[in-house]
């Protein structure tokens, strides 16, 4: 297994405890239960580190087990190699982990768990390829419908080629919403009631809904960043798709769920901009206007961005700010000379709400 799998996997010690199947029982090491499980690997070896490559199951019946140096050896060869608890088969050896075994996982916080007699430890390895094949084929589907979506979104395949994979999940033609979230935030397993379409296009999943609600409280239960296109019809599933990766840049850029609304304005678009993109900005405009205040005892920039917030209107900042209209044009024609842009025509007004903004 790699580790890619493993972390869509994402079993951790905790989790396999819960497996009804094993029925094991926690004995030492809790504080061990967040390591993450791979696999299982029996051994009767007392130093089994040379065969294990991290984040196993170490499954024996204790036969090396015999006195508390023993244990301790055994517990430290497989802390050392990474893996991640001891499951001690009780009946065979004896009827349960030894005390030594056990004090020795709690000194390494390394979790020891008792296996029933009557569950073999074959199961554990056939259990873990089960489940290693079903996260292949979840993940082959999600990849194809993710290549599939991905040519309707560049125009290189219809909308009408999605229609079987709403059909078979029960979503409707109309209307088809969009959301679009990190891959890595996707569990492996999606509850098959929740009604989607889901794919993975590279670092983007493309989950398909019927309700801006839905796809809300699924972008909320999987970290809470994502990118929501706009509700319509199948035949408009480019745009929606488009618009819900941009909104997905935006999003991880400033955090929180970012519709294709949001994308049509100005913070929208200036959200969308790289750090490199709007230094000249700050260097040229916002800068300059600082220092200056720093150095006079001025209030240029609180001026600009109260004569800004009211759309330019000298009356209303002049109001706002209890400033003499004369006053008030004093400070402009000094921001003016700061900064080569005239806070009164409408062109220069707009770079100077850029710098505020990127300054903010």
């Amino acid at each position: 297994m790699t580790g890619d799998q493993a972390a869509r996997l994402r079993l951790t010690v905790g989790q396999l405890l819960e497996v009804p199947d094993f029925r094991l029982r926690l004995v030492a090491g809790a504080a061990g239960l967040d390591r993450p499980v791979r696999w299982a690997h029996s051994t009767e070896l007392l130093d089994p580190g040379p065969y294990l490559r991290g984040n196993e199951v170490v499954l024996t019946v204790g036969a090396s087990l015999t006195d508390p140096a023993r244990c301790a050896a055994f517990a430290r060869s497989v802390h050392a190699s990474r893996a991640s608890a001891i499951g001690y088969g009780i009946g065979d050896v004896l009827p349960a982990s030894p005390d030594a075994l056990r004090a020795a996982c709690d000194d390494l916080d390394l979790p020891l768990l008792e296996v029933p007699p009557e569950v073999p430890f074959l199961s554990f390895t056939e259990w873990f390829a089960e489940r290693l094949t079903s996260s292949r084929d979840v993940q082959h589907e999600r990849e194809e419908t993710g290549r599939l979506l991905e040519m309707v979104r560049n125009g290189l395949a219809s909308p009408e080629a999605v229609r079987n994979r709403l059909e078979r999940t029960g979503l409707t033609p109309e209307p088809i919403v969009v959301l679009a979230v990190p891959a890595p935030s996707v569990p492996d397993r999606v509850d098959g009631s929740i009604g989607a379409v889901l794919g993975i296009d590279g670092d983007v999943a493309l989950l398909l809904v019927n309700t801006e609600r839905h796809a809300l409280e699924l972008a909320e239960a999987w970290g809470g960043v994502g990118g929501l296109g706009t509700p319509g019809p199948l035949d408009r599933l480019p745009q929606c798709l488009a618009e819900s990766v941009l909104a997905l840049e935006a999003s991880q850029r400033g955090g929180g769920v970012v519709r294709a609304a949001d994308l049509a304005t100005f913070q929208g678009l200036l959200g969308r901009l790289e750090r490199h993109q709007i230094a000249p900005f700050i260097d040229q405009i916002a800068r300059p206007l600082a220092d200056y205040d720093a150095a006079h005892g001025t209030r240029l920039v609180e001026t600009l961005r109260t004569f800004l917030g009211t759309g330019g209107a000298v009356g209303t900042t002049s109001r706002e700010l209890y400033l003499h209209p004369n006053t008030l044009r004093h400070r402009l024609t000094r921001i003016a000379a700061l900064t080569g842009r005239d806070p009164l025509n409408f062109d220069d007004r707009v770079a100077l709400a850029v710098a505020m903004w990127a300054d903010r």
